[in-house]
């Protein structure tokens, strides 16, 4: 069987689509399927050599219409997109985070906040037992680390070049560098000036790591963008003040803030001004929390009670049991 995983990369895109398709991706070849990500051609750079590349829609239409799935990790596809899709291919899952592109047709809809649907969707997969970790998540062992990092990650681009900033605002304040560890993603934005601040301060930095368990395993606290990282600190017991880098973020801090595992601070459309006082406001938090150990405790009991590391193999299942057709 073949499953086609439409889902683009970028910059401005991000890599937490790419990296939560290829949770799922694994746990779909456990299950002997055959997986192919089809990416547009503009987006090239940040694919791999077994990647289709498409200059359109319609070449895609014609790939969906002679595989066994389609997996949509795409915001570009409104409703309308998605039941021309739906069209060509009737298995078909959709990921999803914001609900907010109006009623589609779908065999199933991942999202993994608690969210509800139109009757077209034929099997909703929502709340956070369905969020998707990769495979290392399950075989991690917490005992033998101990948390005592800062852990700092803005994602695979860090679209908004906010690592350094928070670097410089925690030098600032006296926070203690050497408690420090940054990971970058591989194409993260201004590596090198982050690298250079690093080497200059001794700060702990890891770049492109195949295996986040390790770093997050022993953070006491992270300062994270809140993509599909929010879902996988949870699953490891890390409380987290979130850098909101994206629209799409939204409604999964909305759910999970409240909960009490977490803060956010919000650094997307807004001024150069703005987003240089919300740093300070993240940094003043993080120095706050670094030391409330009664908050910290709690924190990380709340998180690990929410997200196991079986989403990917629930899906996968459920998907491979419902094919129609």
């Amino acid at each position: 069987m073949k499953a086609l995983i439409r889902a683009d990369a970028s910059v401005q895109i991000g890599m937490g689509h790419r990296v939560r398709c290829q949770a799922l991706i694994s746990a779909f070849q456990a299950l002997g399927w055959q997986c192919q990500f089809v990416v547009h051609r503009s987006c090239c750079a940040f694919s791999e050599s077994n990647d289709v590349h498409i200059d359109d829609e319609q070449a895609f239409l014609t790939l969906a219409a002679e595989a066994d799935l389609v997996v949509l990790d795409h915001y570009q596809y409104q409703a309308s997109d998605i039941q021309r899709l739906y069209q060509h291919q009737p298995n078909l899952l959709v990921l999803d985070d914001m609900n907010d592109r109006g009623v589609f047709p779908a065999r199933w809809v991942l999202n993994p906040l608690h969210e509800e649907y139109s009757n077209l969707i034929l099997e909703p997969l929502t709340g956070p037992r369905f969020a998707l970790l990769r495979p290392e998540f399950s075989t991690f062992d917490q005992t033998l680390y101990q948390p005592e990092k800062l852990l700092i990650t803005l994602g695979g681009t860090d679209p908004l070049t906010l690592t350094l900033p928070i670097l410089k605002s925690l030098q600032r304040h006296e926070f203690p560098l050497e408690k420090i560890h940054v990971l970058l993603g591989e194409n993260a934005a201004n590596a090198e000036a982050v690298k250079a601040f690093s080497a200059e301060h001794k700060v702990n930095i890891s770049k492109g790591l195949a295996e986040v368990t390790p770093l997050m395993g022993q953070a006491k606290l992270a300062i994270s963008a809140a993509g599909g990282t929010l879902f996988e600190l949870a699953s490891m017991g890390v409380p987290t003040i979130f850098a909101q880098v994206a629209d799409n973020q939204t409604r999964s801090l909305e759910q999970h803030v409240p909960l009490g595992w977490c803060k956010s601070v919000r650094l997307e459309n807004v001024s150069s001004a703005q987003r240089a006082q919300q740093v300070e406001k993240l940094v003043y938090q993080a120095q706050q929390l670094w030391f409330d150990l009664s908050w910290l405790t709690e924190s990380r009991r709340v998180a690990m009670s929410l997200v196991d590391s079986n989403g990917a193999d629930r899906v996968a299942n459920v998907v491979t049991n419902g094919l129609v057709g």
